[in-house]
């Protein structure tokens, strides 16, 4: 079995080698014993009178999931759970079990993929190392870049990195409201 603190790569640069232009194409090392949760979202919307998971409106995938038995077999996933035109962005989020609950939150994975065609990306996360095809890596707002409207609410909202992003991004409709 890896250890969590020193994975090797070797799965990683296996998945590199696999050739697929279907869907979005997602290659990871993740591995699911790691993880208190491991999860993923198709998302199409987003509530922002709730945090965490319950924020993002879409339905959750089966295949990057902890409850997945083959996921740590399946370095390549094409991401096709859900049709193209039904969600806009993939969320995923990896709570670490190394120090949960009180010291895994800055180890914790967060990722959001934007489907592209026609586009790559990476994403490297301490011992993670994530690539898509056809989708491109979006950032996670800081606590800072929290539009004003929600830099009052309890802390349990403005460091729910999974909240942060929801808010900030393009599907929060009211928040898009307010702009000129």
């Amino acid at each position: 079995m890896r250890i969590c603190n020193d994975l090797s790569m070797k799965t990683f640069e296996k998945a590199k080698k696999t050739d697929s232009n279907e869907g979005v194409r997602f290659e990871h090392n993740l591995e699911p014993t790691c993880f208190v949760w491991l999860w993923m979202k198709y998302v199409y919307g987003v509530n922002d009178q709730k945090h965490c998971t319950n924020c993002l409106r879409g339905p959750y995938g089966k295949m990057l999931s902890k409850h997945n038995p083959r996921l740590r077999e399946s370095p390549v996933l094409v991401l096709d759970e859900a049709p193209m035109d039904s969600f806009d962005y993939i969320y995923i989020c990896g709570v670490f079990k190394k120090g949960y609950p009180r010291s895994n939150y800055p180890h914790n994975l967060h990722a959001v993929i934007r489907p592209l065609e026609n586009s790559s990306d990476t994403f490297s996360f301490e011992n993670w190392n994530l690539s898509v095809t056809n989708g491109v890596f979006v950032p996670i707002p800081t606590i800072d870049q929290l539009p004003l409207t929600y830099k009052s609410l309890p802390d349990r909202f403005t460091t729910c990195r999974i909240f942060r992003w929801a808010v900030c991004s393009d599907l929060n409709t009211r928040q898009n409201a307010n702009l000129p």
